[in-house]
């Protein structure tokens, strides 16, 4: 009967010091034997999570400009072919191929000795038909001759001093002149060389401004307009600073290339400095419209979930989801509707890693994103 009772105590003995073990465990860990209620275990949840480093930008409205590059080509501001006017070997060439023109300096001469020549003899024709003249009418003024003999007289005169004037034009087209501030391009002719009426002799192009050729598509015809102002970029890969120059849209044609459907569109630029030469490919910036004082966000920071675009914003070390409402997007950028305020920092960098609700850590200077 002994044994029993013994084995009755030893079974007590084993609940009462495992009840004391699980008491321990409990108070260690700071609960009580109670269930945690839904709020607690969600904070609780939180608190074991680490925080995410984001990168915010801080909602201000800004001036946002929508535009669009084309390419373009330079032309000369003018380009002029100069052609012999009259028949002749040519006897001298003064400036050089790269030297500068005035307006109506010489480029050169064809031989013009029989027309010197020929000039004399008009010239002394000329002088003897005007004392011709002035004596006829000396004599009429006395009566002693008819009008018609002084008609006589001014008719020879006229006829010599035309034949006077013809000849001095010829002589004046025996030299090539330039007939704007340029430069000499190029030589077409050698000296000694005989030339035709009709030859082309020598090139000589305006560059102090140049043209730049673009040819606008029909979705951005609409943009472009006589006068407007534009930025013109040379066609580098990176382009360099201060290497883009104002221009002003003088010409948009009002048809289309039949081939590429395209409106040819004539800029005035600047080009004293010479540093852009015609034919250069360049890049035009147009801007196709001006919006002031809108919120816009950078195009990567927008989350695309089944048709629905989010954002996250930090509150308080926390990332708080925002549906939001798009509108244009700009170089990069898109506008924003609603669903973000003017202030609120908005997540840019490490929003593909948290949640709603989540805790983050904000790294670096908020105004230097977006």
């Amino acid at each position: 009967m002994k044994k029993p009772a013994s084995r009755k105590i030893w079974i007590i003995t084993a609940v009462i010091a495992v009840i004391s073990i699980a008491g321990t465990v409990m108070v260690r860990n700071g609960t009580s034997s109670k269930e945690l209620s839904g709020e607690e275990a969600s904070n609780q949840a939180r608190v074991e999570l680490k925080p995410t480093n984001v990168v915010v930008k801080i909602m201000t409205p800004e001036r946002v400009e929508e535009s669009f590059m084309l390419p373009g080509t330079l032309e000369a501001w003018e380009n002029l072919t100069l052609s012999l006017e009259q028949a002749g070997p040519i006897r001298w060439i003064g400036p050089e191929e790269g030297d500068r023109l005035r307006k109506g300096e010489a480029v050169l001469r064809i031989d013009s000795d029989v027309l010197e020549s020929q000039k004399a003899r008009n010239r002394v024709d000329y002088e003897v038909k005007k004392k011709n003249l002035e004596r006829a009418e000396s004599l009429l003024s006395q009566e002693l001759i008819s009008e018609r003999d002084r008609d006589e007289a001014r008719k020879d005169f006229e006829s010599a001093k035309a034949s006077l004037d013809q000849t001095n034009i010829v002589l004046e087209k025996t030299t090539v002149k330039s007939p704007i501030n340029g430069i000499l391009d190029r030589l077409l002719v050698d000296r000694g060389e005989y030339g035709n009426v009709g030859t082309p002799a020598a090139i000589v192009v305006q560059i102090d401004r140049l043209k730049v050729i673009v040819d606008v598509p029909e979705k951005d015809v609409t943009a472009v307009k006589a006068d407007q102002k534009v930025e013109v970029f040379p066609a580098r890969i990176r382009r360099a600073d201060g290497m883009s120059r104002e221009g002003k849209v003088i010409h948009v044609a009002y048809q289309a290339d039949e081939m590429t459907r395209t409106y040819r569109t004539k800029i005035e630029i600047d080009n004293s400095t010479r540093l852009l030469r015609p034919g250069m490919i360049v890049r035009v910036r147009f801007v196709r419209r001006i919006l002031e004082s809108v919120l816009v966000i950078p195009l990567y920071a927008v989350i695309d979930r089944e048709g629905q675009k989010f954002v996250f914003v930090e509150e308080d070390g926390t990332a708080i989801e925002r549906q939001v409402r798009l509108g244009p997007i700009i170089n990069g950028r898109v506008v924003v509707h609603g669903g973000i305020q003017e202030g609120e920092n908005l997540i840019v960098k490490g929003h593909q890693l948290v949640s709603d609700g989540g805790p983050v850590d904000v790294i670096g200077d908020p105004g230097k994103e977006g």
